[in-house]
């Protein structure tokens, strides 16, 4: 089901509850939905604009259908608690407010009870059980604007970042582009973002331009949550910088680049894989965060089944073959294979490794970074240090460890 469709769904629910409980006729909906849709407006806006009925007769009807608690506007807290992980924009767009976190429940004034999706998002992305109670849009507006509508730090920031040239301005050259990059307020903005993908757990950050906007994603435990974003103008200025701390080529805006940064995030070390595709609108940016404290794990603390570590470790201690590890973007491809290889390592084994990237570096074992560029390739690296085929006097060599081990490919797929 669409957006748009689920939205309509809605709305006839409201109506049909509405109907049951005697407030409206089917004619008074019917002329206030159309209405509604003329105007863009609610058709609970339509409905108390034409005076069939009040706000309170709406969500007297909703709370008595869905067995709700029903909260004034006097109820509503002077300070509602601010909950990692709920943008502020986004409890605008829903017209949602914490109200009370008490351990791992969250109680949370809605507007729209019929609208679940909200409400699987905010268990799914939080982890916490949450409890609804109605409240009117109002009153939930003007808790949020009450205690979580100061300005944030990306609305502090834009605001000292003067009007610059759209990209893809063809009267744009390379200087504007540079030093558009280097500008204090732009360079802290994309840091800003860096910071709070790192803050968030993020394995991703996706940048992508459309028409009349400019939507930023994270990616957290592989689902794509909306940030608050800059606004569309300062596309050029972001996409430069990034390009920049990449070491790509900013003139080239018509092909896709690979990057890679290097920062500093919350206190730890992150490596940052940067790739741009072109768009109709412009440079579509994805960041993927590579926390260098976080790839490495010990095999056993991978949460494998016992029958199936046992089945792996026997298949990694192999002398030949090819062991395949598949998975999505951040299901853990990388540190199942560094922990693969951190079991067989030991003195009388000698490990060659053909990564791209290098992201985690193990003592004791050669690891080559591909570089295309140079003719430094998967193909080149395994031929060139694949070690010779075992003849039958080798077998127990290579099982005891006395010759090398055939290198190990770490080609992680990304997007």
């Amino acid at each position: 089901m669409t957006a748009a469709e689920a939205c309509s769904y809605r709305t006839r629910a409201l109506g049909d509850i509405l109907i049951r409980a005697g407030i409206v006729s089917e004619d008074t909906f019917q002329r206030a939905l159309v209405q509604a849709r003329s105007s863009h407006r609610e058709v609970t806006e339509e409905l108390v604009a034409m005076g069939a009925v009040t706000v309170h007769d709406v969500l007297g009807a909703l709370a008595a259908e869905y067995h709700l608690p029903l909260l004034s506007d006097e109820d509503m807290p002077s300070s509602p608690p601010v909950v990692k992980g709920i943008p502020v924009n986004y409890l605008r767009q829903q017209r949602i407010c914490p109200v009370v976190l008490e351990g791992l429940t969250l109680t949370l004034a809605t507007a729209d009870p019929s609208n679940s999706l909200v409400t699987d998002e905010l268990t799914q992305a939080l982890g916490l059980t949450v409890r609804l109670v109605l409240a009117s849009s109002e009153a939930i507006l003007q808790a949020i604007e009450r205690s979580l509508g100061v300005a944030t730090p990306l609305q502090r920031l834009v605001e000292g970042i003067g009007h610059s040239p759209e990209d893809g301005d063809p009267e744009q050259d390379v200087a504007q582009l540079r030093d558009m990059a280097f500008e204090a307020p732009v360079v802290r903005l994309v840091n800003l973002l860096i910071e709070e993908a790192a803050g968030s757990d993020a394995s991703d950050i996706h940048i992508e331009p459309f028409e009349d906007s400019l939507r930023v994603r994270y990616r957290i435990d592989g689902i794509l949550y909306d940030r608050e974003s800059p606004p569309r103008r300062l596309q050029a200025a972001l996409t430069s910088r990034i390009k920049l701390m990449a070491e790509m080529n900013i003139a080239e805006r018509r092909l896709p680049q690979d990057g890679r940064i290097r920062v500093t995030a919350q206190g730890r070390r992150v490596d940052i894989r940067v790739s741009t595709v072109p768009t109709i609108h412009g440079e579509s940016i994805v960041m993927r965060l590579l926390d260098r404290s976080s790839v490495f794990l010990p095999l056993d603390r991978l949460g494998f089944a016992r029958q199936t570590a046992d089945v792996f470790e026997a298949l990694i201690r192999r002398p030949h073959g090819i062991l395949l590890v598949t998975g999505p973007t951040g299901s853990g491809k990388t540190t199942t294979l560094y922990a693969a290889l951190d079991k067989i390592n030991a003195p009388g084994v000698k490990i060659i490794t053909v990564e791209d990237p290098v992201e985690y570096q193990l003592t004791g074992i050669n690891q080559i970074a591909v570089k295309p560029k140079i003719g430094l390739t998967f193909a080149s690296g395994l031929r060139h240090h694949g070690g010779r085929d075992p003849g039958p006097g080798d077998r127990r060599d290579r099982h005891s460890g006395g010759a090398d081990r055939p290198s190990g490919l770490l080609h992680p797929s990304h997007e």
